[in-house]
């Protein structure tokens, strides 16, 4: 599988809430960066953790690829996701008001030779996050 592929998978999984497919896209040691949010460690831990947060405080979280980008080694992908999702109750030290967020991620992944993922680090804007979902302030 290509890695583009697995990263398209990924997604699709992430869509319908499979984090065992999710998991499968990535290699033994695979590991995530979620820079935002202050998240780096191994997939099977960190990023276990932080899908499962989300689907549970977001039940209709959702994601759609917007742009993917193939590096020239065939190793690295840059994609543009839109994930958004309406909040259920408290999570993320964001009170529960109901409000939906729409927000564009950027993911930098690096892969195997295999075409598994090895690597995924993700960017957004944490501040906007927050705004859209009511919380105005850090403390």
């Amino acid at each position: 599988m290509s890695l583009s592929k697995a990263v398209e998978s990924f997604f699709e999984a992430y869509r319908r809430k499979d984090i065992d497919a999710m998991l499968g896209c990535f290699s033994a040691y695979g590991t995530i960066n979620y820079i935002p949010a202050g998240i780096d460690g191994p997939v099977r831990d960190k990023g276990v953790a932080i899908w499962s947060g989300l689907m549970d405080v977001f039940p209709d979280l959702t994601n759609e690829i917007t742009a993917l980008y193939n590096g020239d080694d065939g190793r690295s992908v840059t994609v543009e996701v839109m994930i958004s999702g309406t909040q259920s109750k408290d999570g993320f030290g964001i009170p529960n008001e109901g409000k939906r967020y729409a927000l564009p991620h950027a993911f930098l992944i690096t892969g195997t030779t295999d075409g598994t993922i090895d690597r995924m680090t993700a960017y957004w804007d944490n501040a906007a996050w927050f705004t859209m979902l009511g919380r105005t302030t850090l403390t």
